[in-house]
């Protein structure tokens, strides 16, 4: 009887622990984000570092937000229209309610119009800034800045202000959502204080094509639009080449692999950025530290905006379970503490921040007041 008596109170002992591990369980969700950028290829170098940024958000809280625990579902669009829609048709069948992407303006617009027929869908990016995007009620938002001429309003005046007043635009088409924008709205801008784009040639063409055509030009210097790497190419090309015109670069290539490629050849190339990469902001400081003692390298302004971004949706997360009214919980809320600054959404989805000029000086990126 005794052992039976043992046997008992061991099989009761066993049922309540089974019991009370099956409500734990129960009470437990996985959350699925996904997230898709541009991971090989040429285009690789902004979409690892955007993944970068946005993966230390989520180490920071150890993948759980209570007892629910994160999985991010990376996938590759491959700069490439096709590839994008079928990673994104696999989202959809994994019923994720939350895709963080891309990270180009046109891989951005095929994800975008893919997904305007699943409206309980959000789609959040940290990099595109195309303004084919802008004031559209959509269920897409972002935390980069919408191109605009007024963002670029503080260039046009430092160019002027310096003399230089003719230019040529150098642009990769490849990515035209973004570079097309970028070269028209600084355009606008910097013919409002009379200055003039002399011509505008595809990056993609023979560079001794582009460096016969500028010669040519009575330019003071050459506006590229381009990632990181085409850049420094560009830039050493010219060098090479004895063209010692005044470079100006878009935002898209303000990263450390431009400095580390393009070397003495990118020294002075000038920037208009919303982003310091000297900030003494407490929160940004630890977060390059954070990001330094992780991968080993200093972050660009895509790994901040993405942390940035994670940041919102954890922030969001915490409070709400219901990823079917993400976008419009968001933006209720309008104001988010960023990295430099507060981040302020407008009702479509869009933000504002300062923009400044900054250039490469002994490498590295350094504010011009």
């Amino acid at each position: 009887m005794k052992k039976i008596a043992i046997f008992l109170i061991i099989f009761i002992l066993f049922l309540i622990l089974l019991f009370a591990i099956l409500k734990k369980n129960s009470n437990e969700e996985i959350i699925k984000i996904g997230f898709i950028s541009s991971l090989s290829g040429k285009y690789s170098s902004l979409g690892h570092s955007v993944l970068n940024g946005f993966k230390l958000a989520f180490e920071e809280i150890d993948y759980k937000i209570d007892k629910n625990k994160i999985e991010l579902i990376i996938k590759d669009d491959k700069q490439e229209q096709s590839e994008d829609e079928k990673v994104v048709e696999e989202l959809i069948n994994e019923n994720i309610k939350i895709i963080v992407g891309n990270t180009t303006s046109s891989m951005t617009k095929v994800s975008r119009d893919k997904l305007l027929s699943h409206p309980e869908i959000l789609l959040i990016s940290a990099t595109a800034s195309s303004n084919e995007f802008t004031n559209i009620d959509d269920n897409f938002i972002r935390t980069q800045v919408a191109n605009n001429s007024k963002k670029f309003d503080t260039l046009s005046k430092y160019l002027i202000k310096n003399n230089i007043e003719n230019i040529s635009i150098i642009y990769d088409l490849k990515n035209s959502n973004y570079s097309k924008g970028v070269a028209l709205h600084f355009e606008k801008s910097y013919k409002q204080y009379n200055g003039k784009v002399v011509s505008k040639l595809d990056l993609n063409l023979d560079f001794n094509e582009i460096l016969k055509q500028i010669n040519s030009d009575k330019i003071n210097a050459v506006f590229i639009i381009a990632n990181a790497i085409d850049t420094a190419k560009l830039a050493q090309f010219f060098k090479l080449n004895n063209f010692s015109k005044t470079l100006i670069s878009s935002g898209w290539a303000k990263e450390l692999k431009l400095i580390e490629e393009g070397g003495i050849a990118v020294e002075d190339m000038i920037f208009v950025t919303g982003y310091d990469d000297n900030s003494t902001d407490p929160k940004y400081l630890k977060f390059v530290k954070k990001y330094q003692k992780r991968y080993g390298d200093l972050p660009s302004v895509f790994s901040a905006q993405a942390y940035e971004t994670a940041s919102i949706l954890i922030e969001t997360l915490k409070k709400h379970r219901d990823t079917n009214e993400f976008k419009k919980i968001i933006l209720s809320k309008k104001s988010y503490d960023g990295l430099q600054g507060k981040i302020i959404f407008d009702d479509f989805g869009d933000v504002y921040r300062d923009y400044f000029i900054m250039s490469i000086k002994n490498k590295k990126y350094k504010k011009i007041d």
